[in-house]
């Protein structure tokens, strides 16, 4: 199945109910929405990205991931 989603590793496992999928993507459908949005939850994420992003940057052990992959 093609989508556009970054399904989590659990998804297509044998023991995660079509329930379990249900609430997962209605959640993800609903995080997508608020971030198009002008939200709360919006300005904490990025806000919460740009913090994690300046720690990695300050931080002298940091080595960058895109150099490997």
């Amino acid at each position: 199945m093609i989508t556009d989603y970054d399904l989590p590793v659990w998804f297509w496992d044998s023991e995660t109910t079509d329930e379990d999928r249900h609430i997962w993507m209605t959640q993800e459908r609903c995080r997508r929405q608020a971030m198009r949005q002008q939200t709360a939850y919006r300005q904490r994420v990025q806000r919460q990205a740009e913090r994690t992003a300046r720690r990695q940057q300050a931080h002298p052990a940091t080595v960058s991931v895109a150099e490997y992959r």
